[in-house]
């Protein structure tokens, strides 16, 4: 009878953690990060359920657990299992750049200038002007004055809308125009600096947190370091022992150091190519015929998975096939694709590297695609300014102009004061930063499905529409069936879709 009340009694408090005591699927919660990171690593050495393990943990075990294996023997998957969700606010542009593309396993959700309007005054002012008074009150007017020439372009494209747009017979008009004025304030946007606030919603696990922690604490960026602090002090009430030996680190600051100084030696002057795409690299490159010589890749991939022979074994069958075969094959892989469904994993094997230069607006969009790797280039004003078309056909492009004019006459003379990390939160977004960016066909799947769809904003919709013009000259059979999927999903998209494979 003890036994069974002591039984009856586990039951009970397990119920308080697990969504069910009787089946073989169920999900934990109510326990501290560190906890069920313990339990669930203890499944490598130990017999017992999760459940069962459960009550064994305290969280002084865990954190004597996490000491001696993850910290000190370097079992850092076990970090995997406990996440933080973290809320960020009033970081400039300039932070949340530097921060989204830490590491891929960090998942976020940003305040957005394309459904949001921003208020006057909103903007970070670095500790570096806290002592340089008068360059202090020059930044702090550039900011406002910017802000003025965004509510002016915001008020000039909005009664531009409304007349190139009258309200639709049997629209209400409010709701109409509600959707113009969103329409104007995402192209006024391009005026404003990357010092404006944002704030960011932060999901990840122990592992990637504690990785990212080290490199923001190794910022050249002030900011950065300073919220990073602010970041790992919250972090520990929900994982105190996996991030407390997060801290900057010498390799990355002293390798940043001898590599910029080097850098220094390099003209920034730019000569002749204004494209906002150049394909670098891409698979097939160098042979006679770069499509046959990536399907060769990816058909080779897709046999091997669904056949028991060896791959030298294929290679030789494959060897007496022709093109046409393989190309058979392949489109019998895509045939079924849906418009939501996601390509096979051989599209993993066709590579491509690309340098992008996009508007500051723009590169905000594609640094969330996390499964691309990149190079971003420190934001500067020496890349040209990209201009917004309603901006143009409203005839207000004059005073974008003049906002990113002003943007770089202070940029120039923070650099000259000795103060480039400052510089860089003046740039605009209409300023044009150069990255390379390097990914695979699955991923530019990804790309063209959601950055060619009609609700898509423009300056990305064009800079992918570029990305799968170029890639067509040498994969058009690959692409294709990425834009036809496009088309599927609307109509007046794939009228534009079939022109870039035609052209």
């Amino acid at each position: 009878m003890a036994e069974d009340s002591v039984y009856l009694s586990n039951m009970e408090e397990i119920k308080k953690y697990v969504s069910n005591v009787d089946k073989d699927t169920y999900t934990i919660s109510n326990l501290r990060e560190e906890v069920v990171a313990v339990i669930f690593a203890y499944v490598s050495r130990s017999p017992k359920g999760f459940r069962e393990n459960l009550l064994k943990v305290t969280e002084e075990k865990a954190s004597q657990f996490h000491e001696k294996w993850v910290l000190g023997y370097g079992h850092a998957s076990v970090a995997e299992h406990a996440s933080v969700h973290i809320g960020i606010e009033k970081v400039s542009r300039l932070f949340s750049a530097e921060l989204e593309l830490l590491n891929e396993y960090l998942s976020f959700t940003e305040y957005s200038q394309r459904y949001q309007k921003p208020q006057k005054g909103d903007f970070y002012i670095p500790d570096e002007l806290s002592e340089r008074t008068k360059l202090l009150i020059e930044y702090v007017n550039l900011n406002n004055d910017l802000y003025d020439i965004y509510a002016q372009i915001n008020d000039s494209l909005f009664d531009f809308l409304k007349k190139r747009f009258p309200t639709p017979e049997g629209v209400d008009e409010k709701a109409h125009h509600r959707g113009l004025e969103k329409v104007a304030f995402e192209d006024a946007r391009y005026a404003l600096t990357l010092a404006v606030h944002t704030n960011l919603g932060m999901t990840a696990n122990a592992r990637a947190v504690e990785d990212s922690l080290t490199k923001l604490l190794s910022s050249k960026y002030s900011e950065v370091r300073a919220r990073a602090a602010e970041i790992k002090e919250e972090a520990r009430f929900s994982v105190p022992t996996l991030v407390k030996y997060a801290n900057e680190n010498r390799y990355i600051i002293e390798t940043r150091e001898a590599l910029e100084e080097i850098a220094r030696s390099i003209s920034r002057e730019e000569k002749g190519d204004r494209r906002r795409i150049r394909l670098i690299d891409w698979t097939g490159k160098n042979g006679s015929n770069a499509e046959e010589a990536a399907v060769d890749k990816m058909v080779k991939a897709i046999l091997y998975r669904h056949s028991n022979v060896r791959y030298e074994d294929l290679e030789r069958g494959l060897a007496e096939m022709s093109p046409e075969e393989k190309l058979i094959i392949l489109k019998k892989a895509l045939e079924k694709l849906g418009p939501y469904d996601n390509p096979l994993d051989a599209f993993k094997l066709v590579d491509y590297v690309v340098e992008f230069v996009v508007s500051e607006a723009c590169w905000h969009q594609l640094l969330r695609h996390r499964k691309v790797n990149w190079l971003p280039q420190e934001p500067s004003v020496y890349s040209g300014i990209t201009i917004p078309p309603n901006v143009e056909e409203a005839g207000v492009d004059t005073l974008l102009i003049e906002a990113a004019s002003k943007s770089e006459e202070f940029y120039e003379k923070l650099v000259g004061e000795g103060l480039p990390q400052v510089a860089g939160y003046v740039v605009t977004n209409a300023h044009n930063r150069r990255i390379l960016g390097s990914f695979n066909l699955w991923e530019l799947y990804h790309l063209i499905d959601l950055r060619m769809a009609e609700g898509a904003q423009w300056d990305i919709k064009e800079v992918i529409g570029i990305l799968a013009k170029e890639v067509c000259k040498y994969h058009p059979n690959l692409v294709v069936p990425a834009l036809e999927r496009v088309r599927a999903k609307n109509k007046e998209l794939g009228q534009t879709c079939v022109s870039l494979t035609t052209t």
